[in-house]
């Protein structure tokens, strides 16, 4: 099973965000988890963001913010970042994984046409990802009110569901 770590700056918005709308989406049909870099422990996701999900969900109402730490990234096939600076904090304190963290949207649009499993997927992506800049960057809506949060919301429901369905999984539901 494939295992995705969505990545933030305190893993109360985009990440957790990100994450349980992929679960909702796509079901178990893949793992996905989140952290924060530096990140946070312990403090729920943050209100505006839990209020843009499409139903009560028990894991947004379970999500807890971790910090994202060594192993995270060791067990995770494919690391996703909401920023640039994400991914430059991660690839600088964990050089080895380089090759498998990237933005959440640079990989999406670079997606590869091809079929095969999710790993060969995975894999050709990685070989078309162009290089990232502050250009594809997801807004952090954190204390900007509902209408961030709801654009937000709405930018990342695009992203997961392009890239599960990227990666050849069937939607279980569209919610």
């Amino acid at each position: 099973m494939i295992r995705i770590l969505f990545v933030c700056t305190a893993n109360v918005s985009r990440s957790p965000y990100a994450q349980i709308r992929m679960a909702q989406i796509f079901g178990d049909q893949l793992h996905v988890s989140s952290a924060g870099v530096p990140g946070l422990d312990g403090h729920p996701i943050d209100p505006a963001m839990e209020a843009e999900l499409p139903f009560e969900d028990p894991r947004a109402l379970a999500h807890r913010s971790r910090i994202i730490r060594g192993e995270l990234l060791e067990e995770s096939d494919l690391v996703l970042t909401m920023e640039l600076g994400h991914q430059m904090r991660i690839v600088e304190r964990w050089r080895d994984t380089m090759a498998k963290v990237h933005g959440l949207r640079q990989f999406v649009d670079a997606l590869a046409p091809d079929g095969g499993s999710p790993g060969q997927r995975i894999s050709a992506t990685a070989q078309l990802v162009r290089p990232n800049s502050m250009t594809w960057d997801v807004a952090d809506p954190h204390g900007r009110g509902r209408r961030a949060a709801r654009a937000c919301a709405a930018e990342l429901d695009d992203l997961v569901l392009r890239l599960g369905r990227g990666l050849g999984y069937e939607p279980v539901s569209e919610h």
